[in-house]
């Protein structure tokens, strides 16, 4: 027997509709894949091979019961009202997708506490500080890399296979085990950027909280935590040009668009002198593309929880039907988190991890 949500939940995944869906399979309608993923009726054997096909899975997958949803807290959007729901559902049903495999590997495995505050309600600069504090960082300087340091801090980071154009993360809560996905194809500086905000929104608000002023919240202590003002206006110079501000997007791993509101914020630069920036920005094309490079971090746990049950070599004909997934699947998943010599080489100083017995993500040699 085969679930109908197993069947929806990859048709969502590739944001396709079933009446799209009903053309691609042959001898397949709309009315019975519809009854299908209601479990009103089972396909025959041709079918449920033509489904694992089209989608990169196996028949075995489909006969798995189904994970519990991932319950989204405040999805990061670069253009929320670009954002379509069959596009936030897909990258839902992707994280799903990454998230049960992920949670059925470790599950031997005492997870890591959540380390982070609890700042419900505070100020987004004092839950900033606090936050670098506990990652291991001193209050004034650039943060060499941010992601394997979130994870150290009990937060669970899965790099999803997917792209979408107005989305580059999401956070949710799993019980109470928070987790965060990351999507493919988004630049360096937007990355750290949206692992910074979604970490403000675990550290300062409520599951389920939405709206604007939370949103302006998990912004500010991005900021602050990626560009503390202290440090900032100790750096900036006197008269910032794009130049300039590329060299410190390269030291700070931020964006020039983010330096230039918070030169504009910390009273740096005047409003006047922040629109020609602004308005430089967009007429070199940079608005979605910057100069200055900011190199791509990727999450650590997924492949090595991975390298750890399948072995070093980490077969992928192996992990494939461990998932139910085809090696295609398999490989594109991987490609999203870092392998061992992909790791920064600068140290975490003081996340605690004692008293378990989950992957150390302390230094490189650990890996």
């Amino acid at each position: 027997m085969i679930y109908g949500e197993r069947v929806k939940q990859v048709r969502e995944m590739h944001q396709m509709t079933q009446s799209e869906l009903a053309q691609v399979v042959p001898g397949l309608s709309q009315y019975q894949l519809s009854r299908m993923e209601k479990g009103s009726a089972q396909p025959d054997e041709e079918t449920e091979a033509l489904l694992a096909a089209t989608f990169g899975v196996s028949v075995d997958f489909f006969r798995r019961p189904p994970a519990v949803d991932l319950h989204a807290l405040s999805p990061q959007l670069r253009a929320r009202s670009r954002l379509t729901q069959r596009t936030k559902t897909a990258a839902m049903q992707w994280a799903k997708l990454v998230h049960e495999e992920y949670r059925s590997l470790s599950s031997s495995a005492r997870p890591i506490p959540f380390q982070l505050p609890a700042m419900h309600g505070g100020d987004p600069v004092v839950a900033a500080a606090k936050t670098r504090e506990v990652l291991g960082f001193t209050p004034n300087e650039p943060l060499p890399y941010l992601i394997l340091a979130v994870e150290r801090a009990g937060v669970t980071i899965l790099g999803l296979p997917f792209h979408a154009e107005n989305l580059d993360g999401f956070c949710a809560w799993q019980g109470e085990e928070p987790v965060m996905a990351l999507l493919a194809g988004v630049p360096g500086d937007r990355i750290r950027f949206t692992v910074a905000h979604e970490l403000g929104h675990l550290v300062l608000h409520h599951p389920g909280q939405t709206g604007s002023a939370v949103e302006t919240e998990a912004d500010a202590f991005a900021s602050e935590l990626l560009t503390p003002r202290a440090a900032l206006s100790k750096v900036l110079p006197a008269r910032p040009t794009l130049s300039s501000l590329a060299m410190l997007k390269t030291q700070w791993g931020v964006s020039i668009k983010s330096l230039v509101r918070t030169a504009r914020e910390i009273g740096a630069i005047d409003q006047e002198r922040a629109i020609s920036l602004y308005k430089q920005i967009s007429a070199r094309g940079w608005n979605k593309k910057e100069s200055g490079h900011v190199p791509q971090e990727k999450p650590r746990a997924f492949r090595k929880i991975m390298e750890i049950h399948y072995g070093s070599g980490l077969s992928v004909s192996a992990a494939a039907r461990g998932a139910g997934w085809s090696e295609e699947l398999t490989m594109k998943v991987l490609e999203q988190h870092a392998k061992a010599d992909e790791l920064p080489h600068a140290p975490v100083r003081s996340v605690s991890t004692q008293g378990t017995n989950v992957i150390q993500l302390r230094q490189r040699a650990a890996f």
